[in-house]
């Protein structure tokens, strides 16, 4: 690797982490300091605004990112450095015997007690307030028939809403993987650009939650299961884009690179050397995405789009258990069935 270019991607990551690091401290010192504000992550509003606060943290990460590197012969290599270039004389050593390591183990225990204090976990509460879970279990177990005909006609349009939004996403899926796929995209300048432009595009999609996308096309097309469809087919199409080109990236090179050699066209060596190759994994990664649709497509029903969701959640909150265990069984029935037999199918294509 270049040498400059090497050294300023070890400053960049060791930087980052000594950043978080003191970042962290910072907001545990603020948190168990009695001072922590509505946030939970700074003391006052008017301090999340202070910009130059951050910029004194960042400023001193990056004195101590320097001061690392450049004594790095007595104290060992920092992360970056060990990431970018190698420690051979570190890797016999434990990591109790390393500067390295010590900092690596002290980052893990302060994300883990950070993660802790932001998410306020509260196992006492959890292990000890079982009285308020006794109506919702009682329901549970005692599921009502009263919205079991009800439940079972929006079941059928849970599973059709799934399978519509996967089988929408598969022709675009499977003509995008060809672009967003590495191996097959190195050629020219054109073919890079449309690489980096459709992995982009399909990272930013994937980002999104399907909740957030029935949201906006409910704000579309109105409120109904054809808005479920819509949100379930964006994210099915990005989700199935990254698996499948990732699938033609692990690909034999050797069927291409024989039937290029015999002057075949693109499309010829897509058609031959390629395709054949992928074609059973991907439908095993379709069966699969059919399987999370119809699991997600429950949830979506809670904002509008369509499905059993859209009668379970008025019952949660009204607290109406009974009718609640109902739906459930009838979603975990459904979902058992659609894994054996997804299962099944992608035994018999693998």
């Amino acid at each position: 690797m270049n040498g400059g270019l090497g050294r300023l991607k070890a400053l960049v990551v060791d930087w980052t982490l000594t950043a978080l690091f003191l970042l962290m401290i910072e907001f545990l010192v603020i948190s168990f300091s009695g001072r922590r504000g509505p946030t939970g992550l700074l003391v006052t509003p008017e301090e999340t605004l202070d910009l130059l606060h951050y910029g004194w943290i960042a400023l001193g990460a990056l004195v101590l990112t320097l001061g690392w590197q450049l004594v790095k012969s007595p104290v060992g290599m920092s992360t970056g450095w060990a990431a970018v270039y190698g420690d051979d004389s570190e890797e016999s050593m434990p990591w109790t015997h390393t500067v390295r390591g010590w900092f690596a183990a002290l980052l893990i225990e302060l994300t883990f007690l950070t993660g802790w204090l932001i998410t306020e976990v509260q196992l006492v509460t959890f292990l000890t307030q079982f009285n308020k879970a006794t109506d919702i279990v009682r329901g549970l177990v005692n599921p009502s028939a009263d919205v079991l005909h009800q439940g079972l006609v929006l079941l059928v349009q849970t599973v059709f809403l799934a399978f519509m939004a996967t089988a929408f996403a598969i022709p675009i899926a499977f003509a995008l993987s060809f672009f967003a796929a590495r191996n097959l995209t190195r050629g020219t300048w054109l073919s890079r650009l449309m690489y980096t432009i459709v992995r982009a595009a399909m990272n930013i999609t994937r980002s999104v939650e399907p909740l957030v996308w029935a949201l906006i096309f409910i704000s579309w097309v109105g409120i109904g299961p054809f808005a479920g469809v819509l949100a379930l087919w964006v994210h099915s199409v990005a989700a199935l884009v990254k698996l499948y080109s990732e699938q033609i990236e692990s690909i034999d090179h050797g069927p291409v690179e024989a039937i290029t050699a015999t002057g075949a066209s693109t499309l010829q060596v897509l058609r031959y050397g390629v395709v054949p190759q992928v074609i059973p994994p991907f439908l095993s990664f379709t069966i699969y995405r059919w399987d999370i649709n119809v699991r997600m497509s429950t949830i979506i029903g809670f904002v509008g789009g369509g499905g059993i969701g859209y009668i379970l959640k008025p019952r949660v909150d009204l607290g109406q258990w009974g009718e609640v265990g109902t739906l459930v069984i009838l979603i975990a029935i459904t979902v058992w069935a659609m894994d054996i037999i997804s299962a099944k199918i992608r035994e018999r294509i693998v």
